[in-house]
């Protein structure tokens, strides 16, 4: 089979773990390359834990540093639901050879994107500076990528502002930026969508059971403790009541739609990103009545969740040792 090649733009993150052990697992693409940026914990923390992840599900390809800070502003990171560390404390020592690559993400981007020819796809996971460097330093790259798709966006309420989710709400210029770019194939894999699909609590402790020889039982298993321990924490304030015992996770879900597009419905609309709100700084309005001349993005509106759980699980077998 002849992979897509691919880049994935992250901030791991528990999700973007989650997210890039899918996209590896499926067997669809080349992973030309890793590129790390500011997000959920600071860039020289989302940077090894990239380099980590790389070598923990054998993704033979660079990983480049990228932005450590968004365009204008500066707001706190995720330390709260990622650790401290940004895998929830997972503890693990990188290989000696573990490097970075010399250059920066958004030259990378640009060079291979030219080298595939109109072939490239993005899968973009983390604040979007990276991705916006790259068009401004590089304004004919949008033509060059064959495919777009980010997690990020809310269509209703948001995750860290009254209506931003978190990855926009990071660096919202550089939404407004890719928004406006024109990528042909642009697919905004927002909130709402993230909300469509989830593990049950048994689906979910099928994570709590893997065996030791699956590369990814450790990683996994430290999660599902993790969020036991937050219910936990909950339950003794009073708040059990609020807390689903499902595994929602946001960043997979932009994964599953890469890997197979049906497991979605979409919408094509124009979506642009609030900078100067005072409430809305953050926000991706969509223009849902078509007001717009033109549409920019296509929008999941309904998700096969039992998709999602199987392509997930597939995934996760795939690190079986056995079987690589």
């Amino acid at each position: 089979m002849l992979k897509r090649p691919l880049i994935i733009d992250c901030d791991p993150g528990i999700d973007d773990a989650e997210c890039i052990m899918m996209v590896q697992g499926s067997g669809q693409f080349d992973i030309r390359g890793i590129t790390a940026v500011h997000g959920n914990v600071p860039l020289s923390k989302t940077s090894a834990n990239a380099l980590f992840l790389s070598k923990l599900y054998g993704i033979d390809c660079p990983v480049y540093l990228g932005s450590e800070e968004a365009f204008i502003q500066r707001l706190s990171r995720a330390e709260y639901v990622h650790g401290n560390n940004g895998l929830i404390g997972f503890d693990y020592t990188l290989p000696e050879d573990a490097k970075f690559a010399e250059g920066h993400a958004w030259d990378f981007i640009w060079e291979e994107a030219v080298k595939q020819n109109g072939e490239l796809e993005i899968l973009a996971i983390g604040p979007l500076t990276n991705l916006a460097i790259a068009v401004m330093k590089y304004p004919q790259l949008p033509k060059l990528v064959k495919k777009l798709v980010i997690m990020g966006g809310a269509a209703g309420s948001g995750n860290f502002g009254v209506y931003s989710e978190y990855n926009i709400a990071q660096d919202p210029h550089a939404c407004e930026i890719v928004l406006q770019a024109g990528f042909a194939d642009f697919t905004m894999v927002d909130l709402n969508a993230c909300h469509m699909v989830h593990l049950t609590k048994e689906e979910a402790d099928a994570l709590r059971t893997l065996p030791e020889t699956n590369k990814f039982a450790a990683l996994a298993k430290r999660m599902m403790k993790h969020e036991d321990s937050n219910r936990a924490k909950l339950a003794e304030r009073g708040q059990g009541t609020f807390v689903s015992e499902d595994h929602y996770t946001c960043d997979p879900v932009a994964a599953a739609v890469l890997i197979d597009e049906s497991i979605g419905q979409y919408v094509e609309k124009y979506a642009f990103c609030d900078c100067v709100g005072e409430m809305t700084t953050g926000q991706t309005v969509i223009d849902w009545l078509g007001f717009a001349p033109f549409k920019n993005v296509k929008i999941p509106v309904a998700m096969d969740r039992e998709k999602f759980v199987k392509m997930y699980f597939d995934c996760v077998k795939s690190y079986d040792k056995e079987e690589c």
